[in-house]
């Protein structure tokens, strides 16, 4: 009999949650490969938004055509010993009592859960709790964003028998060995960066159950590269995904073309740290792949593109292939910010970038800078020059609040600068606390740069 994998996204508990292609990405690639190797797989989407039990008490989420929207929330407190502040806590997903079914009614011999940011480790604790009790004996695993930036804390919290740092591939030889299960010797994904290696062809009976999850019948995601050759101090990319690797076009076309001839999916979000690095060599040819076979597709980039690599050819092929809008990385109009912070662009390039992107048919509208606000001792009117300056830009602007992140270079100075115990408490991470606010930017000072923002107008 084979064994079965149960996978778990968990269900999130937070002050406001928008699914902006939010998928298991790492969960579902490693799901794959277990059906792939021999194993029965069971994926458990907690977030599940269409849920009709859940429905049927909490009513239809909200959802837009391009496949974002809202999770269903139930109102909760916060948890004891929290700092109190005037915003409602929730938790996102399915109903409690159908996620414990779920489980439950589950036979697996080794349960795996995905964990994202650090302040969501509450879901994943509910995850490990729920399982315990009904599957006692059988090993719990988790990995994913929490499990490795903040391992310890994930050990304590949850409970869980294993927490995974870092790429789960590496580990899963030695983890397969130790629990007794069987492992296959190439334990490769295709070294594409992918959730799903394209070299396999199944039926869509066969696809479908993951599928289902990963995409949730609206949109699917993909990832080109791994990793990001930037060093940002405020970002773990690094941590997560040590050095650059570049990926294979070929395979990430067959990918995409599963998911459109199969289940039709016309929405796909790049989930890229570094979407246009090493363009020449992966993203060009696929984009004239989409090209050459006549798809029809709605691509996003919530996760920012770098200015210093668009180009109007890029700009054009981006253009053609069904971009819908370009998130840049801003951060700020300030030289000794990016001097100090990223080094990712110079001044210049900005209006240089945004010239190409317009010429190739984008609107202002369809153009998104992020500015990054409420940094460790970061003043305010620097935020506001920031704006000030892109306003003449004519094009939309995203107020990034800053979340403090474990293992980045910026961690030490904002445990220093933080009046919250974030070293400790998780929960403080979220940007919802402001947890970097001082006397040179307050609480008042973000709800006016916030409000700033919403009242420029769009080219």
């Amino acid at each position: 009999m084979k064994t079965e994998v149960l996978c778990i996204q968990p269900p999130i508990y937070d002050f406001a949650l928008y699914d902006l292609f939010l998928k298991p990405y790492g969960l579902l690639r490693i799901a794959r490969w277990f059906r792939m190797s021999g194993y029965n797989v069971t994926v458990l989407n907690a977030l599940d938004y269409e849920d009709p039990f859940t429905e049927a008490v909490l009513g239809k989420a909200r959802r837009k055509s391009n496949g974002t929207g809202k999770f269903h929330r139930m109102p909760i407190d916060l948890p004891d010993g929290i700092k109190r502040i005037k915003r409602r806590f929730g938790r996102y997903g399915i109903l409690p009592e159908v996620f414990e079914a779920r489980v439950r009614q589950s036979k697996p011999g080794l349960v795996l859960i995905t964990s994202q940011m650090t302040y969501w480790y509450l879901g994943v604790a509910e995850a490990v709790r729920i399982v315990k009790k009904y599957h006692p004996g059988v090993p719990v695993a988790v990995g994913g964003v929490y499990a490795t930036l903040m391992p310890e804390h994930c050990r304590e919290y949850t409970g869980a028998d294993e927490v995974v740092e870092g790429d789960f591939f590496l580990r899963l030889p030695s983890l397969l060995e130790r629990w007794g299960f069987p492992a296959p010797e190439d334990l490769s994904d295709g070294g594409t960066g992918l959730s799903f290696p394209a070299a396999c062809k199944t039926s869509r009976d066969e696809l479908f159950p993951l599928m289902e999850a990963s995409v949730w019948k609206d949109a699917g995601v993909v990832r080109l590269n791994t990793g990001c050759p930037y060093r940002c101090t405020y970002c773990a990319s690094h941590s997560i995904e040590p050095g650059f690797r570049a990926g294979n076009y070929r395979r990430a076309f067959e990918y995409i073309r599963e998911m459109y001839e199969s289940l039709h999916i016309r929405n796909f979000a790049f989930y890229d740290d570094a979407l246009l690095v090493r363009k020449e060599e992966v993203l060009l040819p696929l984009l004239e792949e989409i090209l050459r076979h006549d798809m029809k597709l709605r691509i996003y980039t919530p996760n920012a593109v770098h200015m210093s690599c668009m180009d109007y050819e890029t700009a054009r092929l981006m253009k053609r292939s069904g971009f819908q809008e370009v998130r840049l990385g801003y951060e700020s109009a300030d030289e000794d910010f990016h001097q100090q912070f990223d080094t990712k662009y110079r001044p210049e390039e900005v209006p240089e970038a945004i010239d190409v992107l317009r010429k190739a048919g984008f609107t202002g509208s369809q153009l998104i800078l992020y500015i990054l606000a409420g940094l460790p001792r970061q003043d305010i009117s620097e935020v506001l020059q920031s704006l000030r300056t892109v306003s003449g830009f004519k094009v939309r602007v995203s107020i990034a609040e800053y979340s403090p992140v474990p293992r980045t270079a910026l961690w030490d100075k904002a445990v220093e600068s933080s009046s919250y115990p974030i070293e400790t408490e998780p929960l403080y991470h979220n940007n919802t606390f402001f947890p970097m606010e001082w006397e040179g930017f307050s609480r008042s000072g973000l709800q006016r740069v916030k409000d700033m923002a919403r009242r420029m107008e769009t080219g």
